[in-house]
């Protein structure tokens, strides 16, 4: 017993000599253990990773859940579950099936079905490519399964090989179980099982005759709640994946009301970098995911309160002009007015945004005051807009 308290007094000595010893504080790895989680519906459950991130959906017609692994914010898993009404048989769920890849997919517009395979339990999985705003192409597995009249639908987003044990084991802890909580709905429902609140969409690239190189798009909200600060990123890629140049920017217009959307326009003022070949988009900035602000729907004053006229017409610089008058329709005072225009071209490709702030910038109920938005370029040939005006509370 001396012996040792004799060495540990050593070493305490040793430890001091020099100055103070400063134990800096470790950060406590993720828990993995495994978990179950059954969705506020009942309608599925499943076993994973505790500490994935959760995106969840709970309708009275539609129950879905997304997952992420730790560091990512791009979902790799997705669950839904929705009542048919009526019990399915083989011969039906094949109908279903084939409508739900062929009309009904979130992704319909950049998916490919490339194999169909029937599981030993009754579910089929379906191999597929998905192409992602800028051009990325990742492979998709999408299981169909049903229990009765409830539906069952995963998508997954194929994983690295080192990461395949784990995505198998938690596929097959996926468990329907009938539930009231589901009303009988159509198919449709699963059109609106999404992987998170936020989506990219319609983007386009294009470049100025001066060699200005841009990117524009929009921003879907599917979620219950206003979000506002939004940041979108994009990065040029090269062949490799090796990053050539970015950019970040915040939407146009104060927030994004549910089911609602804004527009972006990210420059590069140097132009495409000769190695770029591809392009990546993502919400948030280039260090990390921005928490995003959600806000009451009252906190942004907009369509419903405020109603405006609109029309376009080309300078005599051959830039595209949009005109027209807004009035405060609502009860409330309107502050800090602004108005967007998005534009699309004949494929709803957005070939060009712009924001104005209005002047005054104050509006009381009955009020009206024009608006006059400049687009001196755009990507394309305009075949439709949409135009947007925002005020604050006071």
């Amino acid at each position: 017993m001396r012996t040792w308290l004799l060495l540990l007094m050593m070493l305490v000595f040793a430890g001091c000599d020099g100055g103070a010893v400063i134990f800096a504080p470790t950060s406590v790895p993720p828990d993995l253990s495994p978990t179950r989680y059954t969705h506020p519906s009942g309608a599925f459950s499943l076993i994973l990773p505790r500490a994935w991130a959760l995106y969840e959906q709970n309708t009275t017609t539609l129950a879905a859940a997304s997952f992420s692994v730790p560091g990512d914010d791009t979902a790799s898993l997705l669950f839904a579950a929705m009542n048919l009404g009526t019990d399915l048989d083989s011969a039906a769920f094949g109908e279903v099936m084939n409508l739900y890849q062929t009309q009904i997919r979130s992704d319909i517009e950049t998916y490919t079905e490339q194999n169909r395979e029937a599981m030993g339990d009754g579910s089929w999985r379906i191999t597929g490519l998905r192409t992602r705003e800028g051009g990325l192409t990742e492979q998709v597995n999408t299981f169909l399964d049903f229990e009765g009249a409830l539906l069952g639908v995963i998508e997954v987003v194929l994983p690295e090989p080192g990461d395949m044990d784990e995505f198998e084991s938690i596929i097959n802890s996926f468990t329907l179980q009938p539930t009231d909580a589901l009303q009988p709905s159509e198919l449709t429902a699963l059109a609106y099982a999404k992987p998170s609140t936020l989506s990219i969409l319609h983007t386009s690239t294009w470049m100025t005759e001066q060699g200005v190189f841009f990117i524009t798009g929009e921003v879907a909200n599917y979620g219950t709640t206003t979000v506002t600060g939004v940041p979108v990123s994009a990065g040029l890629l090269t062949a490799d994946g090796l990053s050539a140049a970015g950019a970040v920017d915040t939407i146009m217009g104060h927030g994004i009301p549910p089911g609602g959307f804004a527009p972006f326009s990210l420059r590069f003022g140097q132009g495409q970098p000769s190695i770029a070949s591809e392009f990546m988009l993502r919400i948030g900035d280039d260090e990390e995911t921005t928490a995003l602000e959600h806000v009451p729907d009252d906190a942004v004053v907009g369509t419903g309160e405020l109603t405006w006229s609109d029309q376009s017409s080309f300078d005599e610089l051959n830039r595209l002009v949009i005109s027209g008058e807004v009035t405060n329709a609502g009860d409330r005072l309107a502050r800090r007015l602004r108005a967007t225009v998005t534009v699309f071209d004949t494929a709803q490709h957005v070939i060009g945004a712009a924001f104005a702030d209005l002047s005054p910038g104050t509006l009381a109920p009955g009020e009206m005051t024009p608006f006059s938005l400049l687009l001196p370029e755009i990507g394309g040939e305009p075949a439709n807009y949409v135009v947007s005006v925002q005020g604050l509370p006071e």
